[in-house]
Order: C-alpha cells, then sequence, then structure tokens
C-alpha cells in the first residue's frame, strides 16, 4: 500500500488570500488537528493571482480547500466524523471549503523514518517517512503525530491510494499528490527532499521557497530566509532560531521550542 502528502499545483491556477488580518489568523490559529465547526465564522477570500480555476486553490495558508464540484465527487471520503468542510466564499459569492482534518493517527514508524534535527536533538522536520502499516491501512485521510514529540505534525495531509485515484478519475483541475511512503518500497522521499537542497546556492532573492526548503538553505549555507513579519536562521551553535520583526526594523531572536504551525503555510525569501 501506498500513502500520499495531498497537495495542490499553483502555477497556473488562480491564487487566494484573506481580506484582514483577522481571517488569516482564524486559518493560522486552528486546523491543528481538533474540531472547529463551533468557532467558524464563513468568511470571504479575494483572488490574489489570477489563473485557471482550481478545485483545489491555494493560498490560504495550511487547510486544503476544496469546490463545491470536489466535494461532490469525493462526498464518500469526507463523510464521518474524521473531517470537517468548513464554507467560505470568493467575493463574487462562489463557494469553497476548508478541510479541518481531525482524524489525528500515532502511526509514524520512527526507527524506519528518516529525520533532520536540532542540535538538541529536537525533530524539524522528516526527510522520509515510515508508516505503521496496521495504523494507516483502511485510513483515507488523516494527519500524523510527531512520534517522538506527540505533538499533531499540523502542516501535513495524508490520503490513501484511493482518495488519489478518485481524484484522478473525475478529472479534478489543481489536485497534486506526493508519495511519501510505499510498504513494498521503504527508500522512498518527499519530491522536494530527492533535490540537493544543502549544496543548492542561493543567488535569487525573488526566489520563495517552503519552510523546509528554507530550513535546509539556513543551516547549510548560514543564509537567514524572512516571511512577512518573520525571520529564521541558525545560531553560531547550530541551534535553529525565530525572530520577529520590530518597529525599529531589527529581529527579536529565540530559540524555540517548536515552531508555530503557521510556518509550513508560509513562502519564504532570503534576507
Amino acid at each position: 500500500m501506498k500513502v500520499w502528502q495531498l497537495t495542490r499545483q499553483f502555477d497556473k491556477y488562480e491564487v487566494f488570500t484573506f481580506l484582514n488580518d483577522q481571517d488569516s489568523e482564524l486559518f493560522s490559529e486552528n486546523f491543528l488537528g481538533e474540531p472547529m465547526k463551533e468557532k467558524w465564522r464563513p468568511i470571504q477570500v479575494k483572488i490574489y493571482s489570477k489563473g485557471k480555476e482550481s478545485d483545489s486553490p491555494d493560498g490560504l495558508l495550511l487547510a486544503p480547500l476544496f469546490s463545491e464540484k470536489a466535494v461532490e465527487v469525493l462526498r464518500d471520503f469526507l463523510l464521518g466524523e474524521k473531517v470537517e468542510l468548513l464554507s467560505f466564499t470568493t467575493l463574487n459569492g462562489k463557494p469553497y471549503y476548508a478541510m479541518n482534518v481531525i482524524n489525528v493517527l500515532d502511526s509514524i514508524d520512527g526507527e524506519n523514518s528518516e529525520v533532520v534535527r536540532t542540535r538538541r536533538g529536537r525533530i524539524l522536520s522528516y526527510e522520509r517517512f515510515a508508516f505503521l502499516e496496521e495504523k494507516v491501512i483502511g485510513q483515507d485521510i488523516f494527519k500524523v503525530l510527531n512520534h517522538e514529540s506527540k505533538r499533531v505534525i499540523s502542516s501535513k495531509v495524508f490520503v490513501s491510494d484511493q482518495f488519489r485515484r478518485k481524484v484522478l478519475e473525475s478529472n479534478l483541475e489543481g489536485f497534486d499528490f506526493i508519495e511519501v511512503w510505499d510498504s513494498t518500497n521503504v527508500n522512498i522521499k518527499s519530491e522536494y527532499l530527492q533535490q540537493p537542497l544543502q549544496n543548492k546556492e542561493v543567488d535569487d532573492k525573488s526566489t520563495t521557497y517552503s519552510f523546509d526548503e528554507a530550513s535546509k538553505i539556513a543551516e547549510n549555507q548560514n543564509k537567514t530566509f524572512v516571511s512577512d513579519k518573520w525571520a529564521i536562521r541558525f545560531d553560531e551553535d547550530r541551534e535553529f532560531q525565530i525572530g520577529q520583526l520590530q518597529e525599529d526594523g531589527s529581529y527579536n531572536w529565540v530559540n524555540p521550542i517548536y515552531y508555530p504551525p503557521i510556518f509550513i503555510g508560509m513562502k519564504w525569501k532570503e534576507s
């Protein structure tokens, strides 16, 4: 059996963005594997960049977004108590749904996974996922716990072969999948991790990177990356640091116990 990470294409598709900071906080402070229907309030979003309409648009941080067509096609996978569908609309009134996955599994095979650690030994990210087959068999949509800290890895949603097959057969637009585990092939790595980021020179400061990519380059090339009011780097002891922008233009740097989940969905540029 295989496990896939659910993601989306954005190069040729329209991208959403929030109308205000309050709506952004509704997303950044939630979608952590816990129910949130009672505190959800429908919002409106606007188009950040134009493109082809997507059944799984990008732009609203971590939460997977589905069109009405996608919800109808995937209805059998979305019933029950494993996910919540939270409605919102575009400014022109077109309905969409944010998927809050509350099916959280303690299913990572720590012995066979590969991780990136800070100098203090905390897991920064997973280079290779391995799963306990008996825990993920029959699970079509789920999130997982960090196998050591037992914190929810809120940035990643995993799906089954059956879910992926239904999307592909239905010609839904904008969905993408990364194969992260095959029970018959333990050497699978996430697609972006197959590239030697630690040796990749960052010359174009307009290039954006995912949090995992930026973290790896920051560690190996002693670079600082920024996104909005935040910055990340590694200090002289090779410990991961987070900086928050101050009014005078400087950053207040701290060595965090763990990084905020919102960082995963942000795009980072070299400072």
